[in-house]
């Protein structure tokens, strides 16, 4: 099995990898979808706060952080659910001030899953259990 061969301060590898069944090429083409949809995820959430949209930004903290959990980034994944919790009260003057933190963590979290994806690559003792695409 593939071991971890940096030190992740924003993401757990291992709680995808689980939710992947311990496949390796499953855990990458999941690490490389979340890389495709969580950016746009991120600017919806960003222009919703800038806006004052409190129901976009129920709806975009929310799927983000369904998204962010999936990768076992649990500090931003609580992030979102403080600021999903508070556009429910419609705090939006309380969630501005937030942004810059959630953008400095998915930055950081962005960079460990790409990270993720090099250092877990398929072994060459499981080549022969990989199905060809």
């Amino acid at each position: 099995m593939a071991s971890e061969k940096k030190q992740y301060q924003q993401i757990n590898p291992s709680v995808l990898l689980d939710a992947a069944g311990n496949d390796l090429e499953v855990f990458r083409d999941l690490s490389a979808t979340f890389l495709e949809i969580a950016p746009a995820i991120l600017s919806r959430l960003q222009q919703a706060i800038g806006e004052g949209n409190i129901a976009n930004v129920t709806l975009e903290s929310h799927s983000l952080k369904g998204t962010v959990a999936l990768v076992g980034a649990t500090q931003l994944t609580a992030l979102l659910a403080q600021i999903e919790a508070l556009s429910r009260s419609a705090a939006i003057d309380q969630i501005k001030p937030m942004l810059n933190d959630v953008s400095a963590r998915y930055i950081a979290t962005e960079a460990e899953v790409r990270q993720s994806i090099i250092d877990f690559q398929i072994q060459p003792d499981q080549a022969d259990t990989i199905k060809p695409d």
